[in-house]
């Protein structure tokens, strides 16, 4: 089972893409993954978020596998592999996610994470406030 959100068809590149199948339950089969396709070449909009149940076999497939996209050893191609022996379901993702592979995506998990706790969310907002009237100010005065 892997977990899937949508993303705008013009992001795909930045994910791996399934490809859409008959619909099961709230989710559906996945007919193709493709790593980080060209918006004309991918399969639909669902990019995998990163949350997976896998069976154990995967892992000898990495093993083996050769590098892939950016030239990193890609989970999504030894998962186009496994799924040449078993199927691969999609469940569309109900919840909050960040981009943690980006700079920015990781400060603004960190920010919500923080405004989310009662002992953090206070003295965090204070911070947040100084930068922003420390910013104006700069801003005003360049």
């Amino acid at each position: 089972v892997i977990a899937v959100e949508r993303c705008e068809p013009s992001e795909t590149s930045k994910y791996g893409i399934v490809g859409r199948g008959a619909e099961i339950g709230t989710g559906f089969e996945v007919t193709a993954m493709v790593e980080k396709p060209a918006p004309a070449n991918a399969p639909s909009n669902f990019y995998i978020n990163g949350r997976y149940v896998l069976q154990p076999e995967i892992f000898a497939l990495l093993g083996n596998q050769q590098r892939g996209a950016g030239n990193e050893i890609q989970l999504t191609d030894a998962m186009v592999r496994l799924a040449q022996s078993q199927s691969f379901y999609a469940q569309p993702f109900n919840g909050r996610m960040f981009d943690c592979g980006s700079k920015e995506g990781f400060i603004e998990a960190t920010i919500a994470f923080a405004l989310a706790r009662d002992d953090m969310k206070g003295p965090v907002f204070e911070m947040l406030q100084q930068f922003v009237r420390t910013h104006e100010r700069r801003e005003e005065a360049a």
